[in-house]
């Protein structure tokens, strides 16, 4: 009877043991994964502030982004030229500043954006001038 309870004490010591370590186990592994949701969290914080940074950047732009020198020089190359002559159409000023036709349109629909410009259509031209 004695070697009954012994044995039946060792089993469950043994069964005990056998537990211990699959709870140490599963401990280990909610640890690891706590871990990496702490830095998920960390990485979200910093996603976070980068956004707003971000936000405040775009709440704080004007309306018009500013252009690169070599625009700037263009588009006072095109206005000198205006002064000059008075209305000329793209395709002149395309011809008088060395531009494609292509670009002096962008560089003209920009200013006149910008309020710089004024343009009419006359035929089948559309004729640029220095808005008074």
């Amino acid at each position: 009877m004695l070697s009954n309870i012994f044995r039946s004490k060792n089993g469950k010591k043994a069964e005990l043991d056998n537990s211990l370590q699959r709870l140490d186990a599963q401990y280990a592994r909610i640890s690891m994964e706590f871990e990496k949701l702490r830095n998920l969290e960390r990485k979200i914080e910093k996603l976070d502030s980068k956004l707003r940074e971000v936000k405040g950047m775009l709440d704080n732009k004007p309306a018009i982004l500013p252009t690169n020198v070599r625009s700037s020089k263009t588009k006072e190359a095109i206005k000198l030229i205006l002064k000059k002559y008075g209305e000329l159409s793209s395709a002149q000023l395309a011809k008088l500043i060395k531009l494609s036709r292509t670009r002096c349109n962008e560089y003209l629909k920009e200013m006149e954006r910008e309020g710089d410009l004024v343009s009419r259509v006359e035929s089948r031209k559309k004729l640029y001038k220095i808005r008074q």
